[in-house]
């Protein structure tokens, strides 16, 4: 399977997410086991953990391996978005940054677009944003990173629905 193929199914699974709570309760508790029924490939010995994002709260996920090709990355999209205008994190939002590890990867699950307002949904739907669920990874990182991006194109990243590295 591809990596847009993989993103795709990765998108099935997340809006199974917000349409049916026992399905959600189930791929929070085990990833492993919806992953694998949806037919996205897992890399052998590595638990997935599974994030709920808050409201408003957005998930930079950085590579185990290449870390500093990936912030390099992230910073020259900040960068960017600073000479364009001052504020490069919407007011009201929260920005998280965690890391995988060598046997734990982390997967996004954003919230409902149904629980938030348009106000909430603007801030979050990328407007001027850098972030919103991003993943930053270079292109030859052998891992899965799955999470929602609305954000322009990183080097590796697929834009504008769901990111499945591998």
């Amino acid at each position: 399977m591809t990596v847009k193929e993989d993103a795709l199914k990765y998108g099935e699974i997340v809006a199974k997410c917000w349409e049916d709570e026992e399905f959600k309760q189930s791929f929070l508790s085990d990833p492993e086991t919806i992953l694998e029924q949806y037919g996205i490939e897992l890399k052998e010995g590595i638990d997935y953990k599974v994030i709920e994002s808050p409201k408003l709260v957005e998930y930079i996920v950085l590579p185990h391996d290449g870390t500093k090709e990936a912030l390099v990355e992230l910073s020259k999209k900040m960068l960017q978005q600073a000479e364009n205008k001052q504020s490069i994190i919407p007011e009201g939002t929260e920005v998280r940054i965690i890391q995988n590890t060598e046997d734990t990867h982390y997967l996004i699950l954003p919230p409902s677009p149904k629980t938030m307002t348009s106000a909430e949904l603007a801030l979050v739907s990328g407007g001027d944003s850098v972030y919103a669920n991003a993943v930053v990874a270079t292109e030859g990182v052998d891992q899965i990173e799955i999470c929602m991006s609305i954000v322009d194109p990183y080097p590796g990243v697929i834009v504008p629905s769901v990111i499945v590295l591998i």
